[in-house]
């Protein structure tokens, strides 16, 4: 096999309280890594719709990363090149994620290294060093396996896979700004009180509870009020306004998408229009004077080969 391309889906992390372990593969928008033997070592091109500003140095990018790991363990007698076609990515929807998740499912195919979707969990998460400055497998997790994930922090190999409700959409508002992830971390703070902490527990538990019954409403009320999303809230201008929007036009609870900028809302498709709580959020930021997009999408399927010959 000489060639081999793969699609992974962009990610909604930590749905409120599950700060680094939660996280929703959503189809707003995908990344393709194609594989390509030979040549000495390995080299990058970056295109597409979100290309702009992405690094090409393998040792700045989350695919060039990934594929290091991967093969410092499992090496390769040929180099590899890779062509990595960005989507719409956008500062909270797990972009970097989805191009490491796709180099990793591409290599495993193309290497016939036969392993398991849990296995490439860790090789992808390390890839996010290059853009967050730590491994994180949140975001890769819900980009390999799709759906619904928790993944454990101590063991990234470990993760739970929830399918989500049918009715489920998220609706997302994605500012013009700057907010880089490790900003974003920076920001939070480093202990928090025990009452924080059980509440968390608590709204986490019953985020898990609602996606096991298929209850959208009860999603979007425990997604709210996260530690995590009032540490961060001052660093996207007009985010409570957007929220309270997005609650009047019919959402059943909205939050922070991952780090940020960007606000999804949680809607389900029986009780409202996704595309209008995407737009009433847009309208809230453009009072406080930002402008912002309006996406609408649905829970998305793990990353997977797409091209192989």
């Amino acid at each position: 096999m000489r060639l081999v391309c793969a699609r992974a889906y962009a990610s909604i992390a930590n749905l409120g309280h599950g700060f680094d372990v939660f996280a929703m593969a959503v189809n707003v928008a995908c990344d393709e890594v194609t594989l390509i033997r030979g040549g000495r070592g390995l080299s990058l091109r970056v295109e597409g719709e979100g290309a702009r500003g992405v690094p090409t140095r393998p040792r700045r990018n989350t695919v060039g990363v990934a594929l290091a790991r991967l093969l410092s363990d499992h090496p390769s007698r040929t180099g590899l090149r890779a062509r990595i076609l960005k989507g719409r990515g956008s500062g909270g929807l797990g972009s970097s994620a989805a191009s490491a998740a796709a180099a990793v499912v591409a290599a495993n195919r193309l290497l016939g290294l036969g392993l398991s979707r849990a296995a490439l969990v860790p090789y992808a998460a390390h890839g996010e060093t290059a853009s967050a400055g730590a491994a994180h497998a949140d975001n890769v997790a819900a980009a390999i396996f799709g759906g619904f994930v928790i993944a454990e922090k101590a063991d990234p190999t470990r993760v739970t896979r929830l399918a989500p409700p049918a009715g489920l959409r998220f609706a997302l508002a994605i500012p013009r700004l700057e907010l880089t992830t490790r900003r974003a971390r920076q920001a939070l703070p480093r202990c928090i009180p025990l009452a924080d902490h059980a509440q968390g527990c608590a709204r986490a538990g019953a985020i898990v509870a609602a996606i096991a019954r298929g209850d959208v409403r009860a999603l979007g009320r425990a997604v709210e009020g996260s530690f995590a999303e009032r540490a961060r809230a001052h660093l996207v201008p007009g985010f409570a306004a957007a929220c309270e929007s997005a609650r009047r036009a019919g959402a059943a609870g909205a939050s922070l998408s991952g780090a940020g900028p960007a606000v999804m809302a949680v809607v389900d498709a029986s009780h409202a229009d996704a595309r209008a709580v995407a737009t009433a959020m847009c309208e809230a930021f453009r009072r406080a004077g930002v402008t912002a997009e309006a996406r609408v999408g649905r829970p998305a399927p793990g990353a997977r080969v797409i091209e192989a010959r």
